[in-house]
Parts: structure tokens; sequence; C-alpha cells
């Protein structure tokens, strides 16, 4: 497809539903006996395939607008499905259902796309088996199909070595069925959104540095009606557009900032880049305001350590933001988006690259080195959703480019040219 975005941006805007909250949503929602009602969700191809595999349990779901209605008979009146669960492109759906399932009393399969085949499970089967769960892989118990046998599960005593959201939750997902207690010590902390989000569907958690999941049951979760912040991670798209293109001021209403997930802002400012965070509330999960604005001269930074987990996913968007810096930027310590949809740090530096951005991979991440040939060509997503995303920002920058496999990014963000649209931008 060829893109070619002309700013500059200007006004307000909301983003789509979080994606992670809105797959948890959905999973709460669905393990509750009664009505539950998710406001602002996102309704992408992620989401939407954990939403399908609830309907083949049995769950009945209706969806209007945004909003989506989980009418759930309670996980104990779960159906046996009569195929393999389908999870799409989702690691989330893939390695937090693989948690849930395992203390159901029927077989289960679940099994996604090429990508997803690709993508390393043995990090939520071992955790899993240690909780005497019956689950197995293929290739070694390294790779999906998972199958899921029926099984006793016993808590577990589990030190994470390394931050893994996904994980962390399939483990307290499967912990709901645990006879014994479920305790968690994350050396670096990772996004939190299933240990903010269980109370509100009645789990009492204990939360640190040490999570604690007593053996209460599974019976507990309760019916709650959850409205979705927006996604920070489809604001940084927004965020950055306003940031390199001249004359540009945006405004996004109701963001998610939840401080392990919030580590874009703090990038924008260590840069100097013009942004504001106000108007703050605590709805369960913090929301705010952010405004952007236009900024010419931003700094180098390197990032590394504990800031890294905090914006993992927005290191596509990142990267090319710091291509407009006045001097080289770093990335370490992000081994973990290799094992993404794509490999992206070969995939963000060679893409950048043949638009005549200066980036050099290294083991655990990038540098990003400022000037720019005069390049315009043809770029791939490599059917993942946020490099779509950043190419097509990129267009910001560098003019017409055609880009492979864009449908990649709804995803994460259907109507993505419409919110450029909608702030002025012409394509």
């Amino acid at each position: 497809m060829h893109i070619n975005l002309t700013g500059p941006l200007k006004g307000q805007t909301h983003v789509p539903g979080d994606k992670s909250m809105t797959h948890r949503a959905v999973i709460f929602s669905s393990i509750a006996a009664g009505r539950s009602i998710i406001e602002g969700a996102l309704l992408g191809e992620d989401c939407m395939s954990t939403i399908n595999i609830f309907r083949q349990l049995g769950v009945t779901i209706e969806i209007s607008g945004n909003t989506v209605t989980v009418d759930s008979p309670g996980f104990k009146q779960f159906t046996e499905p009569s195929q393999v669960l389908d999870t799409g492109n989702s690691g989330t759906t893939t390695r937090l259902l693989a948690g849930l399932l395992t203390g159901l009393p029927f077989r289960t399969v679940l099994s996604g796309d090429a990508s997803i085949g690709r993508r390393p499970m043995k990090r939520v089967i071992a955790p899993l088996k240690e909780m005497n769960a019956q689950i197995s892989g293929s290739y070694h118990d390294t790779r999906t199909p998972l199958i899921i046998e029926p099984a006793d599960i016993t808590g577990i005593h589990y030190a994470m070595p390394v931050a893994s959201a996904q994980v962390k939750s399939a483990i307290l997902l499967a912990g709901l069925h645990a006879a014994g207690d479920v305790i968690i010590i994350e050396k670096t902390a990772s996004r939190n959104h299933t240990e903010t989000m269980l109370p509100l569907y009645g789990v009492e958690l204990e939360t640190g540095e040490t999570i604690k999941l007593p053996a209460r049951g599974i019976e507990h979760l309760k019916p709650f009606d959850f409205k979705v912040p927006g996604d920070i991670s489809s604001a940084a798209f927004l965020m950055v557009a306003a940031l390199i293109t001249p004359s540009s001021a945006v405004t996004l209403h109701r963001v998610g900032v939840n401080p392990t997930r919030d580590g874009i802002i703090e990038v924008i400012k260590l840069m100097g880049g013009d942004i504001s965070v106000i108007d703050q509330t605590d709805e369960g999960e913090p929301v705010a305001t952010i405004e952007v604005r236009y900024t010419p001269d931003l700094k180098p930074v390197t990032l590394e350590g504990d800031l890294i987990p905090r914006l993992i996913d927005e290191v596509p968007i990142i990267a090319l933001l710091m291509t407009q810096a006045n001097g080289t930027s770093v990335i370490r310590d992000a081994e973990e988006l290799k094992v993404k949809e794509t490999n992206r740090i070969d995939t963000v530096v060679s893409e950048l690259n043949r638009l005549g951005f200066n980036l050099s991979a290294t083991p655990d991440g990038m540098e990003i080195a400022p000037g720019r040939e005069q390049v315009t060509t043809r770029v791939d997503s490599h059917g993942d959703h946020r490099i779509g995303m950043m190419l097509a920002v990129a267009t910001l920058i560098t003019g017409e480019v055609e880009i492979a496999d864009f449908d990649s990014i709804n995803v994460s963000f259907p109507g993505f040219m419409k919110q450029f649209e909608q702030l002025g931008v012409k394509e």
C-alpha cells in the first residue's frame, strides 16, 4: 500500500482502547458467572481472537460499537470445544489462556498463525508444569500447538527469570484453580494489568515486590463493568508524529498511564520533547490527558535497564523518534524484541535503513545515528502491526513509501489512518 502522510497534526482525539486490558477484561468477565459490560474495548484482530475462543467455550458475547457485553454461565459451565482454539496472531491470547485452561475438566488445544508458531512457549509451559499442569507443546514444549489436559493444579513459589507480563499472568490464571498459594517474585517489574484488574473482579491479591494469590478458588470472580482506557502503545504513534512534524500540536484524552507502561512519556521528556500529562484520574487504572507539540531540537538518549519493560512495545516508534535527535541514541537490554511478532531489532533496523536512516543492530538493541540519505523505496511490515504503523509515521519525514502487508496494523489499531485524518493529516 502506498502511504504518504503530510502534516501538521492538530486537534484533539481519543485513541483506541488498551489491547492488554481488553484481553483481560474479556477473560475475567468470561470466568465470572453473570453479565459484565466492557466499554471502550479494542476490537482489533488480537482481541477478537480472545472473544471468539470464549464463544467456543459457551460464553455469550455481544458487540455494539466498542462496547462488549459478556453473559457468562461461569467457568464451571464452560463447554468442551469441538475444534482447536485459534489464537490468531495473539501472543497474549495464547499464553494467558494456556494458564486458564489448565484447570478445566476437558482437553483443549491452542494454536495460532505462522507467527505464533515461531514464538517461544517454553517460558510459560515450564512454570505451568511446576503447578502440575498437564500441558505440552511441539518441538519439545517450545512451540504451539499447545495440548492441555485436565489436571489438579497446585500452588507455586516462582522467581521470574525474565520480565514477562504474559508469563506472570498465565501463572496467576492457572493459580485461580490452585489448591495452594501462588507466589511470584519479579526482579524487574513487568506490566501489572492482571494485578490491578483481578481485584475489581473480586479476587484477593497481595502485590508489591512479591505477588501473592491466596488459594481461594476461581469461583470468587464476580461480574464487573470495566471501562478500558486508551492504549498508550497506540497513542505513542500519534505522539511521535506530532513531535517530528512542524507546527503540530495534539491532545489525546483518557490515555492509560499505568506506571509499568509509561516509559514512552519518560523517553520524550529525556529527549526534551514538548509533552504535558494533565488531568490524571484513577479508574482502577490511571488515565490522563496527554498534550504533545512539535519539538525541533531533540536530544540523543541511552535507554536501558528497568526502563525497557515499560516501553518494550513502543521501541519501533521510539527508534524512529531517535532518528530525529541531534546525536547518536542507544537502546540496550531489549533482547525481548527478538521474540515479538518479528525480530523487532533486526526488522526496525533493516526497514528504517531502507528509508535512508542510519541504524545499527546490536545483540540486545540498536544504535541510532543522526542523518539520512534521500531514499524512497518499498518497505515491508513483515506482518508486524507496530512495524507497519512506524513505517507509516516515517512518511511524515520521507514522503511517499510503499508498505507491504500494511493491513497487519488491524491487529491493534483499526482505524489508524482515519485517526490521522481526524488530526488534519493528508494522505
